[in-house]
C-alpha cells in the first residue's frame, strides 16, 4: 500500500496492451468500501488516496462519510458517484447531479479476501464489487490485466490471496500507517515481512499497470 503522494507508473498507458487485443471485456465496476473509521486519517488524506483510484471514483460508505468525501472533493479534484446499497445482492450508482444508475447484482467483499477467489469470473458480469482501501490498489491493477492476460491476472490474483491471508492486525495497522505517510515503507520489511509481502505486490502491481486514469 503506501501511496502519500501521487506515485506516476513506470510504464505508459496502455503499454501493457499493445501486443495483441484483450481477450475479454471488464464489465464489473470497482468500488471502494470508506468505513467511518478513516476519518481519523484525515480527510483530504483519504480523497487524496481515493483519487489514485480513480478520478471519478465509485464510492460505498455512509450519510456521513458521503459528506465528508464531498467536502474535501474538489481538493483532491475527484468527482466521485456514490454506491446505494439496495440489499439482497442488488446496488446502484447515485450520481452527483440526482441521477441514479441502473439496479445490478452487487458482490460486497470489502474486507474479506477469501472471497475474491472468483474475482477474475465476476470481472465479466455487469455486477458492482466492492472493495476496502487496504486491497482496492491491487485488485483495481489485477482487473487491468485481466483483459489480455488471463493467466497473469491469476497469478496475480493468487499471490494477492497469499499474502492477504497471512496479515496479522498489526500489519494491517502497519500498512495504514504507511500509506498515510505515519511510517517509512522502507522500512516495513525490517518490521514486518508478512506486511512487506503485500507492500511489494501492491507496487509492483500499482506502478506497472496503470488505468486510463493515469493517460
Amino acid at each position: 500500500m503506501s501511496m502519500p503522494e501521487r506515485y506516476h507508473p513506470e510504464c505508459p498507458p496502455d503499454a501493457h496492451k499493445v501486443i495483441r487485443p484483450a481477450e475479454t471485456e471488464v464489465k464489473a465496476q470497482l468500488c471502494v468500501r470508506v468505513p467511518d473509521c478513516e476519518e481519523q486519517n484525515g480527510m483530504d488524506n483519504v480523497t487524496d488516496i481515493l483519487s489514485l483510484m480513480s478520478k471519478s471514483p465509485l464510492i460505498l460508505c455512509s450519510d456521513k462519510m458521503k459528506e465528508l468525501i464531498l467536502k474535501s472533493a474538489e481538493q483532491a479534484e475527484i468527482k466521485p458517484v456514490f454506491v446505494r446499497d439496495l440489499g439482497e445482492g442488488k446496488a446502484s450508482l447515485a450520481y452527483a447531479d440526482g441521477a441514479v444508475g441502473p439496479t445490478v447484482e452487487f458482490h460486497d467483499f470489502a474486507g474479506k479476501a477469501e472471497n475474491f477467489k472468483g474475482f477474475l469470473d465476476l470481472l465479466e458480469k455487469n455486477c458492482l464489487i466492492s472493495l476496502d482501501m487496504l486491497s482496492m490498489f491491487t485488485l483495481r491493477s489485477i482487473s487491468t490485466v485481466f483483459p489480455w492476460d488471463r493467466l497473469l491476472a491469476n497469478q496475480f490474483l493468487g499471490q494477492y490471496l497469499d499474502a492477504s491471508a497471512q496479515l496479522t492486525e498489526a500489519d494491517i495497522k502497519l500498512l495504514t500507517d504507511v500509506r498515510y505517510g505515519r511510517f517509512d515503507a522502507l522500512k516495513v520489511e525490517e518490521e514486518s515481512k508478512t506486511a512487506y509481502k503485500f507492500l511489494r505486490l501492491e507496487r509492483k502491481l500499482f506502478l506497472q499497470y496503470p488505468t486510463e486514469d493515469d493517460d
